[in-house]
């Protein structure tokens, strides 16, 4: 038997049921909800980003091909062994490349933790580019 990439493309209702975030021992509305915090910081984030280029043909590209990323990779990885935020920043910045509208990987890594800074009420300070400071995010 051939099989092909759209052989796997789609789950079934048992492997929605039994993820590897359930297999750790997140709830259904645990899982749920982390799910739509990283496509919303996917979404805040393009958005600040200015990841639509041609915002005549499709506005939302990027964004929408980073929040599938999202979905698929928490479908084989669990919440409960990769960060939500790191995987939603590496996201956006492996979608705007497959979108052809690069960003670096500094400049995603500053808007989330702007976001972040933000979200939490803290004061916004600078990142150095070459300082500690950006291995330190997301921990």
């Amino acid at each position: 038997m051939i099989y092909t990439a759209i052989d796997t493309f789609y789950l079934t209702d048992e492997q929605l049921k039994n993820s590897p975030s359930r297999k750790d021992g997140l709830d259904e509305a645990t899982e749920k909800t982390l799910r739509i915090y990283g496509c919303d910081l996917i979404q805040e984030s393009g958005i600040l980003l200015r990841l639509y280029p041609f915002s005549y043909v499709v506005p939302q590209a990027v964004m929408a091909t980073g929040q599938v990323l999202f979905q698929r990779f928490y479908c084989k990885k669990s919440f409960a062994r990769f960060n939500v935020k790191r995987v939603a920043a590496s996201c956006v910045w492996l979608a705007s490349k497959l979108e052809e509208s690069p960003r670096k990987a500094r400049h995603v890594l500053i808007v989330f933790h702007r976001m972040e800074c933000r979200r939490e009420g803290l004061p916004i300070e600078h990142l150095e580019p070459h300082a500690n400071q950006l291995d330190k995010l997301f921990t």
